[in-house]
């Protein structure tokens, strides 16, 4: 009997974004692919907002299916270099 097992790779951030400390949950998503991350956040009135950042063709991607603050999308990169941390890290 062989038995398989996935490491589960979940870390937290916080970045400080506009003056503001935000905390950041990444988690990797083994079944979408090799690169792929669940991260989610909240917003000012604490709703929680769920993107993916993935890699293809060594270009970090952030894809989300509901509209994502401004906040989020100008510091990608800000995001793409504590989650290259976080996995070092972990």
């Amino acid at each position: 009997m062989h038995t398989s097992f996935n490491k589960i790779v979940h870390f937290t951030r916080l970045i400080k974004i506009n003056g503001r400390l935000r905390e950041f949950n990444y988690r990797k998503n083994n079944n979408a692919g090799s690169y792929v991350f669940d991260v989610d956040t909240a917003d000012d009135r604490g709703n929680r907002l769920f993107f993916r950042l993935l890699k293809e063709d060594n270009e970090w991607q952030l894809t989300a299916k509901m509209a994502m603050p401004e906040w989020v999308t100008d510091n990608r990169e800000l995001l793409i270099t504590e989650l290259e941390e976080g996995v070092l890290s972990n």
